[in-house]
């Protein structure tokens, strides 16, 4: 397992679990994730280790990003994610993007950005577990009879175990069906 292999399943269980909860993660790994498709595409021929140092750059740029400027930090990692999750899902299903991968990069961008600007919890619950999921399954060498039931169970268990979290963090204020206190 090359050291590239071993921080995406790292960063895969953590999405997983911890998106939401760690949010300036969710947007850290989006960056690192978008530094490890991008830089052989823009560094062609350059060493894993160049690759890999040029991801965690991004990275960190994108953790600090998320703690000084949480609302464009997450706006930017709703881009990266849905943009990496299109290209994931369109080479998954069969197709080829080689003629224009940055189309499709630019779509599911541009959709990952606006989930994340509407519904701003759920968006990086769903997303974070989408992206934990993509990062975990190359692991997990699944055939493509099961690939998609195992995606989406993990993806399943990713969204209730961060809702479980989110909810207990900020409870529903029952307020209907009290009597009143005077």
């Amino acid at each position: 397992m090359t050291i590239t292999a071993f921080f995406s399943m790292i960063l895969g269980i953590l999405l997983l679990f911890l998106g939401r909860r760690l949010f300036w993660l969710f947007v850290g790994v989006a960056g690192f994730i978008a530094g490890l498709t991008l830089a052989p595409q823009l560094i062609s021929g350059q060493s894993e280790l160049t690759i890999l140092l040029i991801a965690i750059i991004a990275g960190i740029i994108g953790a600090f990003l998320a703690i000084m400027l949480e609302g464009l930090a997450i706006l930017i990692a709703g881009f990266l994610a849905g943009g990496y999750l299109l290209t994931t899902l369109v080479v998954a299903i069969g197709f080829s993007i080689s003629a224009e991968p940055l189309v499709i990069y630019i779509i599911g961008g541009i959709v990952g950005l606006l989930l994340v600007a509407v519904f701003f919890d759920w968006a990086i619950i769903i997303l974070s577990a989408l992206l934990g999921a993509g990062l975990l399954m190359p692991f997990l060498h699944i055939t493509s009879t099961f690939y998609w039931l195992v995606f989406l169970g993990l993806v399943l268990i990713g969204i209730a175990v961060q809702a479980g979290f989110w909810h207990r963090r900020y409870p529903v204020q029952r307020t209907w069906g009290r009597r009143p206190w005077y």
